[in-house]
């Protein structure tokens, strides 16, 4: 059996900073008391205005929750169905569109990016050796982001994803196709009009078609699209400031202008990549496969960015230590962070959606919300708890997190989304 103890010691540390005597051992906090707290720990150590989160297992949403406030003015309470941009997530939704066109046979991984784009072009001939596949783990050695106008409010414009081809072929690759990874929006943007070209279709139609019906997914919308703008959560350009801001848009779809309900995007993490359907299971797999190491990689492996298709990271902290697959994405636009993680083996997926905020902290309030779920597994005793490992696991995870804040150029504030956690468990 995995070591469910070191996965539940490590990750109930590295949150609440609490330590227990050597050769004890206590039951897992409950399920709806830990999801919590590790939501109103993320909203103020990052300084959220609300936020939202979800856990999804074994085909349906278990778990719901909220905290904070929807306005600084309006008093309406927060709900399950207000919406969030979700950022960068959407590039898993841009990913699972492309494989579900492999799937179909009309999309080769491995084939040129200009097979399916033959306007294409670049002022280097290196870009005719990009691939599909290269869009999707971000090795395709594009420059980055070319999303001019791509972050507006309450302007819907898709100037930035519709102007891509022509931004490019002025362009110069920094690196050779493939020769290593390194995060880059105008992939995403680049697949979604080889989603575009390949299908026939818009894009945003191919997605609901392809991925959110057969999903059952019905909170979960584009910009542009016709839904109730006053369901999306309120956003604030400072903490003082009492007039919310206008809807924001971001016009490059495929990388990151989806907007979502936390169950939604925790039933899309589910349906789409934990069960054999939607996509197949050799996509699933291909989704979550070492994509990072195709190319040049630090021989030290252990870090939170460890890219799949369209997930940050494929080997995601602290489950990884105990031998279970997690994979995450996070999501950061101006205003909305989001973070989902899945993992597959045991059919569960959490969401965390924010407004203000940081994309890390959702993704560490996931990941308790996970282990704790984990932790009401009936195979799963408090027997199975490794105290020895309670400590320096949580530590690792700990660890990893504060790099990818760093990374971010983020204040560090670990220590007190920490003491925060452990203040909203009692502890």
């Amino acid at each position: 059996m995995k070591q469910i103890g070191s996965l539940l010691t490590a990750g109930a540390l590295a949150l609440s900073l609490v330590t227990l005597p050597a050769g004890a051992a206590e039951a897992a906090p409950a399920l709806e008391e830990t999801a919590q707290a590790a939501a109103q720990a993320a909203l103020t150590a990052g300084g959220a205005q609300s936020i939202q989160y979800a856990l999804w297992q074994d085909g349906e949403i278990i778990l719901t929750g909220h905290a904070g406030n929807y306005s600084r003015t309006e008093n309406r309470a927060l709900t399950d169905d207000i919406l969030y941009g979700v950022g960068s997530v959407s590039k898993t939704y841009t990913a699972a569109a492309v494989l579900k066109l492999v799937d179909e046979g009309k999309v080769e991984l491995d084939a040129p990016v200009t097979a399916y784009l033959p306007d294409f072009t670049m002022a280097d001939g290196r870009y005719t050796d990009i691939t599909v596949r290269m869009l999707l783990n971000h090795s395709s050695g594009l420059p980055g982001s070319t999303i001019a106008n791509g972050f507006l409010l309450n302007d819907p414009d898709t100037l930035a994803a519709d102007t891509l081809l022509e931004e490019l072929s002025s362009q110069t690759l920094k690196a050779d196709p493939g020769a290593f990874s390194v995060y880059c929006n105008d992939g995403f943007t680049l697949a979604e009009l080889v989603v575009e070209a390949v299908s026939g279709m818009d894009f945003d139609d191919y997605v609901r078609q392809a991925i959110l019906e057969p999903a059952g997914l019905e909170d979960t919308w584009f910009p542009g699209e016709d839904f109730d703008q006053s369901l999306l959560a309120k956003t604030y350009y400072g903490a003082d400031e009492t007039r919310a801001l206008p809807a924001e848009t971001v016009g490059v779809h495929g990388t990151g202008g989806i907007y979502a309900t936390a169950s939604d995007l925790a039933a899309f993490g589910g349906a789409v990549f934990c069960e054999d359907g939607i996509l197949s299971a050799d996509a699933i797999a291909a989704s979550m496969a070492d994509e990072y190491a195709r190319g040049i990689w630090p021989e030290d492996t252990e870090d939170v960015v460890s890219y799949g298709l369209g997930w940050d990271s494929v080997h995601w902290y602290p489950f990884a230590y105990s031998g279970i697959q997690a994979v995450t994405k996070g999501g950061d636009t101006i205003l909305y962070h989001a973070g989902l993680v899945v993992i597959p083996e045991y059919d569960m997926a959490a969401a965390v959606l924010s407004s203000g905020g940081v994309s890390t902290y959702n993704e560490m309030a996931a990941s308790q919300m996970l282990i704790a779920a984990l932790a009401e597994q009936e195979d799963w005793t408090a027997e199975d708890w490794e105290d020895q490992l309670y400590t320096t696991l949580a530590h690792e995870f700990t660890h990893h997190l504060e790099g990818r804040a760093g990374e971010r150029g983020l204040e560090r504030k670990d220590e007190q989304f920490m003491e925060e956690f452990r203040a909203g468990r009692g502890e």
